[in-house]
């Protein structure tokens, strides 16, 4: 190999170091603590003390997920929800997801809990990507041109087409006001912000 190669060599390992420091991965933060939830061993006592039960991881499809049974809640009628009507994300880690797979487990918490403002509990916030843990990941960006990346193989398909098909609708009616902050029972479609819109740090 000659110098000139090495050279290149180096170049394109430094450049491809130098993106790596510029991604950024998306966890969901209690905010109670303001602290990123980054497993199932950090989550589960979290959903304990809302009424939820954590059911032994499963296979679903290719990943491996955990759900959250809640066995407080009575009979209701069929809404317009994720494909699971129980909170699920895929097991052990839950950190460097897709933003549909957060909002899916968002919106299936606020289901059963139907609170004015689920932000109060868990929102969605950008981070650095971990120099140990997210090294040997492979990562795919979320949007074109987007500095967000999720882990591949996230979300599971139906998660996903269900969310880019919601994503269509609004688009072609104007209707994007997707919130943080939902008020009022009849919760909103999704109640995170845009991606656009999250807070990277």
């Amino acid at each position: 190999m000659t110098e000139q190669s090495i050279g290149q060599s180096q170049k394109a390992l430094a450049m491809e170091e130098c993106m790596k420091d510029s991604m950024r991965k998306l966890a969901v933060w209690y905010t109670r603590t303001f602290k990123p939830i980054m497993t199932h061993a950090e989550l589960e006592p979290i959903m304990a003390t809302l009424g939820f039960v954590a059911l032994p991881p499963a296979n679903n499809g290719d990943l491996v997920s955990r759900e959250y049974f809640f066995p407080a809640h009575c009979c209701r009628s069929a809404t317009e929800l994720a494909p699971s009507q129980r909170p699920r994300l895929p097991y052990p880690r839950i950190d460097g997801l897709h933003i549909y797979t957060y909002r899916a487990f968002i919106d299936a918490v606020n289901f059963y809990l139907e609170r004015n403002d689920i932000s109060e509990l868990f929102h969605v916030r950008g981070m650095p990507l971990h120099r140990v843990h997210d090294r040997s990941k492979r990562w795919r960006c979320i949007e074109d041109d987007s500095l967000f990346v999720y882990r591949e193989g996230t979300p599971d398909e139906a998660t996903f087409n269900f969310y880019q098909k919601q994503g269509n609708r609004n688009s072609n009616s104007n209707n994007n006001n997707r919130h943080i902050r939902s008020k009022g029972k009849n919760t909103p479609f999704s109640c995170l912000v845009p991606l656009k819109d999250v807070i990277a740090l």
